[in-house]
């Protein structure tokens, strides 16, 4: 759930650098407070990154202009999920993210989204997520890793959100700027269960060559 004045825009729509690059070291939180440095990718298994998990099978395409959510991004999403396009989502920015596309796990027996997100406001790969979860609300227990996403670099983070629940995020630089996917759910149970669709949807993520 989408916290402060976030919440009621995307509950509405509910119902109805550079790739390649790297970026700077990362820099203190938006909010004053020193947050985590990212370290490299190690995999783990089980809590909190949960690298054991594997993704689900591919079959929804979304970023092609003939997609449910036409963007600059390619992922894939599982069976059942249904994506769409948010209009209006500069109505729903937090932190400077806008929404663009919004993918609901409901039909496929979940509670939860995966969200994408156009995040190019200014600053380094972590300074970019720490605006992020500083206007998303009271997030703690922030962890960081560098690591990829399809063949692009990407920033990582696992969180407990306001509710009590982990959630993830993961900030990815394209050759078209930066776009961040969040994985979010009502409880941990719901958070796990969704994981392949968010393991899938990092690990199949690349640059849309065809977007002008």
């Amino acid at each position: 759930m989408l916290r402060r004045t976030a919440t009621a825009v995307l509950a509405a729509l509910a119902l109805a650098g550079v790739a390649g690059c790297g970026d700077e070291q990362p820099q203190t939180a938006a909010s004053g407070s020193a947050s985590p440095s990212p370290t490299a990718s190690p995999v783990v298994a089980g809590p909190p990154w949960y690298d054991d998990v594997a993704p689900a099978e591919a079959a929804l395409e979304l970023g092609d202009r003939a997609s449910a959510c036409p963007m600059e991004l390619l992922i894939s999403a599982p069976a059942k999920w249904r994506a769409k396009a948010v209009k209006n989502g500069r109505d729903a920015a937090i932190g400077g993210a806008v929404p663009v596309c919004e993918i609901d796990a409901k039909p496929a027996g979940h509670l939860g989204f995966l969200r994408v997100w156009k995040a190019d406001t200014p600053g380094n790969q972590q300074e970019v997520l720490d605006r992020f979860l500083d206007a998303y609300g009271e997030v703690t227990d922030r962890q960081y890793r560098r690591t990829k996403a399809g063949p692009l670099d990407a920033l990582e983070t696992t969180y407990v959100a306001e509710s009590g629940t982990h959630e993830r995020a993961i900030l990815v630089s394209t050759i078209w700027g930066r776009f961040l996917l969040t994985l979010g759910g009502p409880d941990d149970a719901e958070h796990q269960a969704m994981l392949p669709a968010y393991q899938l949807a990092k690990q199949t993520a690349k640059n849309n060559r065809d977007w002008e």
